[in-house]
């Protein structure tokens, strides 16, 4: 149990945070680029014809997700990171103005504040560690900590994983806050759709299948070990930077292309 008083725990959080809202907004910081945080998600194929109709992401809802509900997305700078959920690529961007509070929950010192600061809550710490219940407690325990402080985005290492795509220890993935019409004793009332992230617009098609392994920790990359030799390693670092052509897609598709440009994702 915590060895200090709540509000002393609640003085270093927040200090936390205006330290990681000042680092993502920093002079010459890789994730912003003219004002927007330039992001991407990777849809599974049946949810791209609604996603053409809205031009709009949905938020995610389902108890169990790393850091409650909202919008999960991965920053432009490490574009293969989260393939594996999807082969469309969806690309659009965050505002800075937007952005007044972020949790930095990559480095040990948040997560230390955030496992601290739930302990507090005795009848849902005990809900967490005792009882089968632990999904739906961490969801609402994660909802309501974002809620407390007024966090508009946290930034996460991966919490699953691919050699060839995914680089644990330098990618970031990011959850964007909306709470849009949600009350605070309603919070399973929500949109299905967020407009946190704007101007989405359809950039890429993966070619690679994946298999989750029965651990849910990890990712089998199915295609990509029979297109290369056996001596060569696949691992992030040796992909090519396809940022650029991301970029030129989303402008071509945002001028209104029709039928839209779309980068072709190898493996």
């Amino acid at each position: 149990m915590p060895t200090r008083p709540l509000k002393d725990t609640e003085d270093e959080i927040k200090s936390w945070i205006t330290d990681s809202t000042g680092q993502l907004k920093a002079p010459g910081s890789p994730l912003v680029d003219k004002g927007h945080v330039w992001v991407l998600k990777f849809i599974p194929s049946r949810y791209l014809a609604g996603f053409l109709g809205s031009k709009s992401l949905a938020i995610s809802t389902t108890p169990g997700f790393t850091w409650g509900d909202g919008v999960y997305v991965t920053p432009l700078c490490n574009p293969y990171s989260t393939m594996m959920y999807g082969r469309a690529g969806i690309m659009g961007r965050i505002d800075v103005a937007d952005i007044n509070k972020v949790y930095d929950a990559a480095n040990d010192r948040g997560i230390r504040l955030y496992q601290e600061w739930i302990q507090y809550s005795t009848f849902l710490f005990r809900q967490l560690t005792t009882t089968i219940h632990s999904n739906i407690t961490n969801r609402i325990l994660r909802n309501w900590f974002r809620r407390r402080f007024d966090i508009d985005l946290i930034t996460f290492s991966p919490d699953q994983f691919n050699r060839a795509y995914v680089d644990r220890t330098r990618d970031r993935w990011f959850v964007v806050s909306d709470w849009t019409s949600v009350g605070s004793q309603a919070p399973g009332q929500r949109p299905t759709l967020s407009q946190a992230v704007k101007d989405c617009e359809w950039v890429a098609i993966v070619q690679e299948d994946f298999e989750e392994t029965p651990a849910k920790t990890h990712f089998t990359d199915l295609l990509g070990p029979h297109t290369v030799p056996p001596n060569v390693i696949r691992i992030p670092s040796n992909r090519p930077n396809i940022g650029p052509a991301l970029i030129q897609a989303y402008n071509t598709n945002h001028g209104g292309a029709n039928p839209p440009t779309v980068v072709s994702i190898r493996p």
